[in-house]
């Protein structure tokens, strides 16, 4: 049987701005990748985007890294074993 971090090396590798999302949605009270992308819309309503992001990454290119998580890992995968 696969850890969940045996995917996120192998077929989920988010970038440094989807990592950084992932830690800012789980300092919000995320625990899981679900609960992280169900955040997106308030993280980018937030003024939290250009300290997390940065000016190279965009919340819509975090957003297709987690879609892609989501169907690789699955919705549930607890984030402190993806950071």
């Amino acid at each position: 049987m696969a850890y969940v971090s045996d995917f996120w090396d192998e077929e989920f590798s988010p970038s440094a701005g989807a990592l950084n999302t992932l830690r800012w949605a789980r300092n919000m009270g995320a625990e899981t990748l679900g609960e992280a992308y169900d955040m997106l819309e308030q993280f980018e309503l937030s003024n939290d985007v250009p300290e997390v992001l940065g000016e190279d990454d965009t919340v819509e290119a975090v957003r297709e890294e987690f879609e892609h998580g989501l169907e690789t890992v699955g919705p549930d995968a607890d984030l402190t074993s993806l950071l």
